[in-house]
């Protein structure tokens, strides 16, 4: 059985590598042509007698031209535009074959797209001047792309993440994990019987030749660019799409059972006979003791707080991933020429104003765009405000209490009270002192007449 399968994935892989994307003549690509055919020769000569990683560095390095011949970089390019091409011709190969096959032919595409390269010009890092350009070649290479089905969708969500795979510093498998479960949601939403009833082994072929096309969109459109930079950072970022499609697999939900395909095939089928009634069966009342009832509440609130803890957690996320190319963007318009502008503006945006502006902005541009009421950009959107409002707030408030106090203290202590005239308490009235007992006395002895003359 071995050797059967053996022979069948060295038949199936021979057959993918004798396809290519230059089935017309392209005058402007005729380098680029000749190094992909001699690299898909090399692969199909070496691939059933040596391991991947082995078979792609010996097909490039006799597939790559003379250094003087080409520019800077040129060997790099096209290499990987071959491999991405290849990756995508086997996962189309494993669509109808057997699963030991079909697993086979996805692990060794991704093998091969995923194998470093050893070409030369390829060192260095990417100026930052090329990030807008890059952004837009991404947005750019799925417009237009022939799917449908599962593909399509999952082309959507992988198009969402694009700009952030180019601009790099973010793990791949995190942005195509997420890119993998929304697009289950939007499917099911959508009622894409294909990926609904499929069962898991179908689900994974479905999400690898999704994302095989992904790729290779990034690929084909990485000819249309004048940038050699912008050109070798698409297939770069093609590839490492490409490099996921045997791993995609693993992050689809477990897609429907026999029986749960049978049930929905019976609730769709119309009956002319009405149906019987189901036996009324009596469920047992249970009372609920106190200790229930106390914690039923408490989960209603953890349930409660939980969700605003993940809309929390989803904006500061969003912030985080949205920093890096808005930075791009800004150095690029607003100086192109000061390598350390880049710094100093992603060096502001990490502080507590600039987090809080750049959410701000953010929370602007998820309100301003169409999309229909209770969606999640809109309920994402609040808690930016929020957040923008709040760490706006805390700053303001830390700059003007210090001054405010310091007026407090200097100048307005005692102002609100009356003034010290009208503030003096007066003196209760008292009983008579003993000067005026000692007048009443001597007025009575000697008379008022004496009482006048001694006084």
């Amino acid at each position: 059985m071995t050797s059967q399968i053996h022979i069948e994935t060295l038949r199936r892989l021979d057959r993918a590598l004798r396809r290519h994307p230059w089935e017309q003549p392209d005058e402007g690509a005729w380098r680029g042509r000749e190094l992909g055919l001699a690299l898909l020769q090399g692969l199909r000569d070496t691939l059933p007698t040596c391991d991947v990683a082995t078979a792609v560095t010996m097909a490039v390095d006799a597939a790559s031209p003379p250094s003087e011949s080409v520019e800077r970089g040129f060997d790099e390019q096209w290499s990987r535009y071959t491999l991405a091409w290849a990756a995508r011709s086997l996962v189309a190969e494993s669509l109808d074959a057997d699963a030991p096959v079909a697993a086979a032919l996805r692990a060794m595409a991704g093998a091969m797209a995923g194998v470093p390269l050893r070409v030369r010009g390829s060192a260095g890092a990417d100026d930052a001047s090329v990030f807008e350009a890059m952004i837009d070649a991404t947005r750019l290479a799925f417009d237009g792309v022939a799917a449908e089905g599962y593909a399509a969708v999952l082309l959507q969500q992988v198009k969402h993440s694009a700009s952030l795979l180019v601009v790099g510093n973010h793990a791949v498998d995190d942005l195509l994990r997420g890119a993998v479960i929304r697009s289950d949601r939007v499917a099911h939403a959508r009622g894409v019987d294909r990926w609904v009833l499929a069962s898991t082994d179908e689900r994974r072929a479905l999400a690898a030749q999704g994302l095989a096309e992904a790729a290779w969109a990034l690929a084909a459109r990485s000819t249309a660019e004048s940038d050699p930079r912008v050109r070798r950072r698409l297939v770069r970022v093609a590839c490492q799409l490409a490099a996921r499609v045997d791993r995609v697999g693993l992050w689809v939900p477990p897609g429907a059972t026999a029986a749960a395909v049978a049930a929905v095939s019976v609730t769709t089928t119309t009956t002319t006979g009405p149906a019987p009634e189901a036996a009324a069966v009596p469920s047992p009342k249970t009372e609920r003791t106190m200790d229930e009832k106390k914690i039923t509440p408490v989960l209603k609130s953890l349930e409660v707080d939980a969700t605003d803890a993940a809309w929390r957690l989803a904006g500061s996320q969003f912030v985080k991933l949205a920093r890096e190319p808005i930075v791009a963007l800004l150095s690029r318009h607003l100086g192109p020429d000061d390598p350390s502008l880049r710094g100093r503006i992603a060096a502001f945006l990490d502080t507590e104003i600039g987090a809080s502006l750049l959410s701000g902005v953010l929370s602007l541009g998820l309100s301003a765009m169409p999309l229909p009421a209770g969606d999640v950009s809109h309920k994402l959107a609040r808690e930016l405000r929020i957040r923008a409002m709040a760490g706006t707030s805390d700053v303001v408030a830390d700059v003007l209490m210090g001054p405010l106090r310091q007026v407090a203290v200097t100048y307005l202590q005692g102002a609100g009270k009356a003034p010290e005239a009208e503030a003096v308490a007066r003196e209760p009235a008292g009983l008579p002192g003993g000067d005026f007992l000692d007048a009443l006395k001597t007025a009575a002895v000697h008379g008022p007449v004496e009482s006048a003359a001694h006084s």
